[in-house]
């Protein structure tokens, strides 16, 4: 009956490597969880678990944004469905001119418009005639219609949110959870350090002042 190939020099050598990379495997996944030393104490361990939650949180950060952003886009999406179905768009007159430059809102370097603030008339959805503030632009004459949102009761409000609103807010929970679950377990576990080696420090100032005396004498 043939042999397995195990008793040959090259089949020995085999097996000689597997079990090389086993043990360096086992010993690295024991450093990782339970730290390393011959003498662990309970705060080794306590560190080792820190570093196994820093290491999952590395893993679980891609999952978890994915997650948060979708469930944000679905939520923003409803939202906006709700304010399209209570909002409406009508015009209003403008009941005075727009003043050129005086107060005006907008167009100082981050791309948007100018407009002032101006006095206006607009028919509410029951048909009833409202009056209050709107922006128009600079200059823009006595009974120019601009556009306005609306609510149910006629008051003036902002437009719905859009497709770009949605994903944009989105995207950025999904970069803080991206970031910032990482991040956040790393200071944890650096605080977690922190504290565990300034108790070690006093754990070993009481022991050496324990032995210090004795110690001493025997120098002597």
């Amino acid at each position: 009956m043939e042999g397995d190939g195990r008793d040959t020099p090259l089949g020995r050598e085999s097996l000689g490597m597997s079990a090389s990379k086993d043990t360096l495997i086992r010993r690295s996944l024991r450093r990782l969880t339970l730290g390393s030393g011959p003498l662990k104490r309970g705060s080794d361990r306590l560190q080792a678990i820190g570093r196994f939650l820093v290491l999952l949180s590395l893993f679980a950060a891609p999952v978890l944004a994915v997650a948060a952003a979708t469930a944000t886009a679905a939520h923003l999406r409803s939202v906006a469905d709700a304010e399209a179905a209570e909002r409406s768009s009508t015009s209003a007159v403008l009941l005075e001119d727009a003043e050129p430059a005086q107060g005006y809102i907008g167009g100082q370097g981050d791309g948007s418009p100018q407009r002032v603030q101006v006095r206006a008339a607009w028919t509410g959805p029951d048909g009833s005639s409202r009056d209050g503030i709107v922006l128009a632009p600079p200059g823009t004459p006595l009974g120019t219609e601009v556009p306005v949102w609306v609510d149910r009761e006629g008051d003036l409000t902002r437009a719905p949110r859009d497709h770009a609103d949605v994903m944009g807010a989105a995207y950025v929970v999904g970069a803080i959870s991206l970031f910032g679950v990482p991040l956040v377990t790393w200071t944890l576990y650096a605080v977690l350090c922190a504290a565990l080696d300034a108790r070690r420090e006093r754990l070993w100032e009481t022991e050496w002042t324990a032995v210090e005396p004795d110690w001493n004498s025997r120098l002597l």
